[in-house]
């Protein structure tokens, strides 16, 4: 990025200078000598314009192009009518500087350039100077109307609120709102206060401002009062209108006029949330895959600290069941729940509304290559989960439900060794929500364009030049769905045909339709072939079409889109 030396007088037009590729940091620069070197982080090129603003001698202080040799001012900050307070130049790069913006605060007017002491403070500088105001009144630390006298010309109004702090000893302190401000009298109306004494080194900073940063404000005593006692667990609210009694508000969940699981529960619908303070784990103990409902602390439910489900109910509406005590599943030793051998798979969890008790179910979406989505605004049955659970998309759920609403918790990846044994702990746990793909979504969809055509005379299959696509599938559990269109022809009598491969090997790795054109003369028509793959891998895949001929030549291509899609199951 080069920000160089530009010439026209630009500032007396728009109110700040144009910016500067980097600024000092605070060293002293010998602008005779000059040079290419790095500042701030930044390493000069000839012509770069740069904000020099902590030379020893602050007359020197402007903007400078940087050269070889000597240094020299731009020229639209070179005269003594380009300079003057309140001018504003922003810095482009710089491991301190980037993005900041400096002001001109020198106070001579005119100015007289290698005359004038030309200084540059950062905005942010400048704006917190008139939210803060320091004071020498002598006051004792204590509520009630004090008046101060402050430097004019601050940024302070009535009803604004400020924190008066010792200098020399932040702890003490007053809270209070302005009542009045004129030239240089501030009064202040304190309610709250921190230490003790009289003193009369006074900051003064306006709350919620840049000048208030790292300030805490006091939280003395007397500042509210409470009931004198309080039950544990319990949360506190007020009594009255001031704001300053406290009384025992009862328990949060639960209690009457308290926090409830159904404004928990409102609360989270916008959200597409099924569950509140709550977490999946699976754990492989004796070839079992067991998924357990934890807390967020990471112990299971328990009326102190419950899990809520929300499940829609026939109205469309949520009912909030509150979990209160251990809740799992188990896949037991030799249920696949539809699972093959080495192969990645993903199995969904979701909690059942059995008549106000919650039961959890698993799920195998993939069959094959075919993908079955659940679908949350149906009903489903689920079938007791046991050893002989080997069906691909069915509920398989602690004991037999009936018609029953659910929600989608998340689910789990693995992959087994043998289908059935779960020896292996699962790759990954997901809880489910926005931005998670359900079944059957598009995960990635790759294609690419084929102008050319390629030809084969081969009697079996062979990689078709040219005509592949490349993906990288984002997990080893989703399927890919691969399609080619293009033009198939054949000169001579004879059957042409094409089919789809993972990877280039000659007839290897052959999946989906094949496309054949066998006719009586030569011909030149439409083709397309489509198919599904499980590559149980998330390195990159190389798809293609290949094709045979049983006499002459056959030609495939000429303006052919493939396609990979990943599809989530």
């Amino acid at each position: 990025m080069s920000i160089n030396s530009i010439t026209g007088n630009t500032l007396l037009t728009c109110g700040s200078f144009p910016p500067v590729r980097a600024a000092t940091t605070g060293s002293n620069i010998n602008l005779v000598t000059g040079g290419l070197f790095a500042i701030d982080g930044v390493t000069l090129i000839a012509g770069d314009r740069v904000l020099v603003k902590d030379q020893s001698d602050s007359t020197q202080n402007g903007i400078y192009a940087a050269s070889t040799g000597t240094w020299v001012r731009t020229t639209d900050a070179t005269t003594n009518t380009q300079f003057f307070s309140g001018m504003a130049v922003t810095v482009a790069l710089g491991n301190v500087n980037a993005g900041q913006r400096f002001i001109c605060t020198t106070t001579d007017d005119p100015v007289v350039v290698g005359t004038s002491s030309i200084t540059f403070v950062a905005q942010s500088v400048v704006a917190t100077a008139t939210q803060s105001a320091t004071s020498a009144t002598s006051f004792a630390i204590g509520t009630g109307s004090k008046t101060f006298a402050i430097q004019a010309g601050k940024a302070f109004a009535v009803n604004q609120w400020v924190i008066v702090q010792e200098t020399s000893n932040p702890a003490n302190q007053m809270l209070g709102q302005i009542t009045a401000y004129t030239g240089t009298s501030l009064t202040v109306s304190v309610t709250a206060t921190g230490g003790s004494g009289t003193h009369a080194d006074w900051t003064i900073v306006l709350t919620n401002s840049g000048a208030a940063a790292g300030y805490q404000p006091p939280v003395g005593s007397g500042n509210v009062t409470g009931p004198g006692s309080s039950t544990a667990g319990h949360i506190a609210t007020f009594a009255d209108g001031t704001g300053k009694v406290l009384q025992d508000g009862g328990t949060l969940v639960g209690g009457a006029n308290t926090i409830t699981p159904s404004m928990f529960a409102n609360a989270a619908v916008g959200f597409a949330l099924g569950m509140l303070n709550g977490t999946l784990t699976a754990s492989v103990a004796g070839n079992a895959l067991t998924i357990a409902i934890k807390t967020l602390a990471g112990a299971d439910p328990s009326s102190s600290d419950p899990v809520f489900f929300l499940i829609r109910d026939a109205g469309a509406g949520y009912v909030v069941i509150e979990q209160t005590a251990a809740l799992s599943i188990t896949v037991p030793s030799t249920a696949t729940l539809g699972t093959v051998n080495n192969q990645a798979n993903r199995i969904w969890i979701g909690v059942f509304n059995n008549a106000g008790t919650a039961v959890l179910g698993v799920y195998n979406s993939l069959s094959g290559t075919n993908i079955l989505p659940w679908d949350e605004t149906s009903t489903a049955n689920g079938t007791a989960i046991a050893a002989g659970s080997n069906n691909a998309q069915v509920w398989f759920t602690s004991g037999t439900i009936t018609g029953k609403a659910f929600r989608i918790l998340g689910h789990v990846e693995s992959t087994q060794a043998v289908a059935g044994t779960w020896a292996s702990s699962p790759s990954k746990v997901q809880l489910i929500g926005p931005g998670v793909k359900r079944p059957g979504d598009v995960v990635q969809t790759v294609s690419n364009f084929v102008a050319g055509q390629a030809s084969t005379a081969s009697p079996t299959f062979v990689a078709l030049s040219g005509e592949t696509v490349a993906i990288m599938p984002s997990s080893a559990a989703n399927v890919i769905r691969v399609e080619s269109v293009g033009t198939l022809s054949i000169n001579t009598v004879g059957a042409a045909v094409i089919q789809l491969s993972r990877g280039t090997t000659a007839n290897t790795g052959l999946f989906g339709c094949t496309n054949t054109n066998s006719p009586g003369s030569a011909l030149f028509a439409p083709a397309s072939v489509l198919g599904y793959d499980t590559p149980n891998t998330t390195s990159a895949q190389t798809y293609a079409v290949q094709g045979k001929t049983t006499a002459g030549t056959l030609s495939y291509g000429g303006g052919t889109i493939i396609a990979a899609t990943e599809l989530q199951i």
